[in-house]
């Protein structure tokens, strides 16, 4: 991508009521008057203020933003007009004729990065915020756009080359009697903070991808129900025939706040039927991979023993018991097991809110999603740990008085904090942040 083209890309979804066209660049401002025309063209006079005109015989609404106090930090424009594609389409060609050409995907985020409006965290929060499907993944992207993130990092890449220059000064006046610490406070400062740091990875990726939780149970026991009453829909066929679900059910869905990927699976029992078999087989695959089961146990079952010899052939890290059909079976009296076990009724819903309850506390500890106010994705907390491993090392090196290759070990620390928050940059750190930008954005 380069920065001295003039660009232009719908900025929102083509088929709505109506369409933004964003124009960025240096002629942002000319192609904009050429394009769309009113009482008095758009210019200097009339910054941030909206302004009725047309483009030919369509009515269009304009707005000029000036450099550097736009998104991008360049001069621009943007237009709406009516958000079917055939308006959208001529707007488009008239403003390509004029001079700009179409944007790369994520590309006026990235101009926002080059001009120094956003740093790399914060381009991460906005592709962030369009694919949050759970709220408590949209308040992570949010306070990460604000640059909370970012400003733990840049302190962190700060402290770093301050102890690098401790490390170079120590080389550089080996007989002067200077005022060096015996170890320096910032070694420990930075490792603490790395590690605090590091230890948000999980509950990221949990609130920003969600968990996976299988349905597991002998047939019958309700899972097809309760997949449907966590769903609010009818997504499984429910019957009294045992062996109904034949194969893993997937389905996507919030439940307070948190993404959730659940996966109905075959009933678990022995079995003649071939199909049926290669089912629970690929009921025992599923409970394997998730990261919480729920199994279910019928506690109208006149045979409750038989319930807990289902239970007992499954080995998961994270079960809960779901003891389903609490409506046929109210006041029974139901065996303790090894794990947190709650009642329901999937068909009447009694016990939900206890399970959600139960669900959230496998999956954070609690029973209410807290937000922390900065958490790693994937990208940083590799170059975190990486850069963590430079500082265990830079600390071994500085112990045996080997200040050279301390320092050694600071830089290259310090430049992976630095690709994390882009001080530093790299072309392939850059394409991998906005390779999976959307037009427009």
């Amino acid at each position: 991508m380069n920065t001295t083209d003039t660009i232009a890309a719908p900025a929102s979804a083509i088929g709505g009521a109506i369409t933004v066209i964003r124009i960025a660049g240096p002629d942002a401002l000319k192609i904009g008057n050429a394009v769309w025309s009113g009482k008095t063209p758009l210019g200097n006079d009339c910054v941030r203020l909206m302004k009725l005109g047309r483009i030919d015989l369509e009515p269009a609404l304009a707005v000029y933003m000036k450099a550097p106090a736009s998104y991008t930090g360049d001069d621009v424009v943007e237009i709406q007009c009516h958000g079917g594609a055939a308006a959208a389409d001529r707007a488009l060609r008239k403003i390509f004729s004029a001079g700009a050409r179409c944007a790369e995907p994520g590309e006026f985020t990235f101009r926002s990065f080059v001009n120094g409006k956003l740093d790399l965290t914060q381009a991460e929060a906005v592709a962030d915020l369009i694919s949050a499907s759970g709220d408590a993944a949209f308040q992570l992207a949010a306070r990460q756009l604000g640059g909370a993130l970012g400003k733990e990092l840049l302190a962190l890449y700060e402290i770093l080359n301050r102890l690098r220059s401790e490390c170079e000064a120590r080389l550089d006046f080996p007989d002067e009697t200077l005022d060096f610490e015996e170890y320096p406070a910032d070694f420990d400062r930075a490792k603490a903070q790395m590690e605090a740091l590091l230890a948000t990875r999980e509950i990221s990726d949990k609130m920003r991808n969600g968990v996976e939780v299988v349905l597991a149970g002998k047939p019958n026991a309700g899972k097809s129900s309760l997949l449907n009453r966590l769903l609010g829909y009818n997504r499984a066929i429910v019957s009294d025939i045992p062996g109904t679900t034949r194969d893993t059910v997937d389905a996507e869905t919030v439940l307070r706040q948190l993404p959730v990927h659940l996966v109905d699976t075959a009933g678990l029992r022995e079995t003649a039927d071939p199909i049926e078999k290669l089912g629970v087989q690929r009921s025992f695959d599923s409970i394997k991979r998730a990261q919480v089961t729920l199994f279910l146990l019928d506690a109208s079952n006149c045979d409750l023993a038989s319930e807990i010899a289902a239970f007992e052939q499954i080995s998961a890290p994270k079960v809960i018991a779901v003891w389903n059909k609490i409506d046929l079976a109210k006041d029974r009296e139901l065996p303790a097991l090894p794990c947190p076990a709650v009642r329901i009724s999937a068909t009447t819903g009694d016990g939900i809110e206890e399970l959600l309850d139960a669900l959230l506390e496998k999956v954070f500890g609690s029973r209410s999603v807290n937000v922390p106010e900065v958490a790693l994705n994937a990208r940083c907390a590799a170059l975190l740990a990486q850069s963590k491993g430079n500082l265990d090392a830079a600390i071994a090196r500085f112990r045996d008085g080997e200040f050279e290759l301390a320092a050694e070990e600071l830089a290259v620390g310090a430049r992976q904090v630095g690709l994390a928050v882009g001080k530093t940059v790299d072309p392939d750190v850059l394409d991998e942040v906005f390779r999976n930008f959307c037009i427009g954005k």
